[in-house]
């Protein structure tokens, strides 16, 4: 898989092929494969800070994706901490890729730019210690989002 490598940009600068394989790929993960019924885009893609993370070459569909987005007003977050500065949302890696990588790759990306700040972001709960790995730690007690338990997970 040498030849993929991590992208990253706001709406403005997406071409419409990267914009495709985006949306592609979360129908496929979201809508397709985990039955997922609310509505997933939600107009935060569309903002000015919003950065769009995916895994793939140049021009071709994204195996791996992961938005970044600024909190809303009233995001949790640990009790005691400072507010987040970003929440990572929307991961997903198409299910012939996955178990490679790719999501692990795109967070570490988003922790080089990043990492300085606070962020959160609410995991399934299967996957969480993929989150625990980069230094998130879970807060709050576990929740069903779109028939799917996830929690709540931090990183200072």
């Amino acid at each position: 898989m040498s030849e993929h490598s991590v992208h990253r940009t706001r709406w403005a600068r997406l071409t419409t092929d990267e914009l495709y394989g985006i949306v592609r790929l979360r129908n496929r993960v979201f809508a397709l494969e985990q039955h997922v019924s609310d509505e997933d885009f939600d107009g935060r893609d569309r903002e000015p800070d919003t950065e769009h993370w995916w895994f793939g070459t140049d021009g071709s569909a994204a195996l791996g994706y992961l938005r970044l987005i600024r909190p809303a007003a009233a995001e949790v977050h640990p009790d005691g901490s400072a507010p987040p500065a970003w929440v990572i949302g929307r991961v997903a890696t198409h299910p012939d890729h996955r178990g490679q990588g790719i999501a692990s790759r795109l967070v570490a990306a988003v922790l080089a730019a990043h990492g300085h700040e606070p962020i959160v972001l609410h995991a399934q709960e299967y996957v969480a210690a993929l989150y625990e790995r980069h230094g998130f730690v879970r807060f709050g007690a576990p929740y069903v989002e779109a028939g799917i338990t996830h929690v709540g997970m931090h990183r200072a």
